[in-house]
């Protein structure tokens, strides 16, 4: 078993530091140092726009300043992790974002907005094929959001949320035991969600469990492309199906630790192509500390870093 020597884990932390942005910093500092909550909400808080969506390059590849549901996705995913309360401004503008755009008709959030088109951008994100190539934004990010929204409740409309939760179990019914990646990871999300009754959650992980089956790398090779490695199925030892892909998250921790860079980063797998070279050479090096520091994350929480 491979583990981070505490040299590299230095090199890695120095990288956050040197090349993230402030958002980063703040939860390298949170994380693993002294950090509060009120430093990492203090630079979310620059992402936030008037309507409550969340721009302005928060997800990487996407430098527009407009508000998009899959920004306003990665915003939650800090809250959550940080445990906000719903009465935090940041918070409950969010929200107040999310149910502006949720479209009651097909109750789906569409993932980005036609505002994209005028910033530099991933080819993945344009517009005009947004809906067919997110599959009518039915998983991806629709369960995702239902995940956020139970974790504030009390502060989502009781029958929009029962509406579309349950719109979301149909679906995931719906589905084959073979489900595209993106979705899957949507569901672990849903599956992840505490606020959810225990009998929903398990009825996900049943669903996921043989997903993942079919899905999952199984050997190192596979990790260098663009795949659904182990470790987004069992995000940390305690997951439901850490004991079932025991053997898959182990080997997939060895190729986290074996992929970072002489200079301490981790890199991501994937580019722009020709696609806005100078922007992209900016959002690489974002990607390069956000993945940095999620890795940290979880080899600290899977014990594969050394102390002392």
């Amino acid at each position: 078993m491979k583990r981070l020597t505490a040299a590299a884990f230095e090199r890695a932390k120095a990288i956050v530091m040197e090349q993230g942005r402030d958002l980063d910093r703040a939860l390298l500092e949170f994380h693993f140092e002294d950090g509060t909550t009120e430093q990492v909400l203090d630079a979310l808080a620059a992402y936030q726009n008037d309507d409550g969506g969340f721009g302005h390059g928060l997800e990487p590849d996407l430098r527009t300043p407009a508000s998009s549901v899959i920004a306003t996705t990665v915003a939650f995913q800090n809250f959550r992790t940080l445990g906000v309360p719903a009465e935090h401004p940041l918070v409950r503008r969010g929200l107040d974002y999310l149910l502006d755009t949720f479209d009651a008709s097909r109750q789906v959030w569409p993932i980005i907005p036609p505002e994209v088109e005028d910033a530099p951008h991933a080819p993945w994100w344009d517009y005009a094929g947004s809906e067919a190539g997110f599959g009518g934004f039915l998983s991806n990010p629709r369960v995702e959001i239902v995940g956020y929204l139970h974790d504030y409740s009390a502060s989502v409309p009781a029958d929009l949320l029962a509406s579309v939760t349950t719109a979301v179990f149909a679906h995931l019914d719906s589905l084959p035991d073979e489900m595209e990646m993106h979705d899957l990871i949507c569901f672990v999300g849903l599956a992840e969600t505490a606020a959810l009754p225990q009998v929903q959650r398990d009825r996900i992980w049943e669903k996921i469990a043989k997903a993942a089956e079919h899905g999952v790398a199984r050997e190192p090779e596979q990790l260098a492309g663009y795949v659904l490695k182990p470790l987004y199925v069992v995000s940390s030892p305690v997951a439901a199906l850490a004991e079932r892909f025991a053997a898959e998250v182990a080997m997939n921790l060895d190729f986290e630790i074996e992929q970072q860079g002489a200079d301490g980063a981790w890199s991501p797998n994937f580019s722009w192509g020709d696609q806005h070279p100078e922007a992209w050479e900016i959002a690489k090096r974002e990607w390069q500390a956000r993945i940095t520091l999620k890795n940290l994350r979880v080899l600290r929480d899977f014990g594969r870093i050394e102390t002392g």
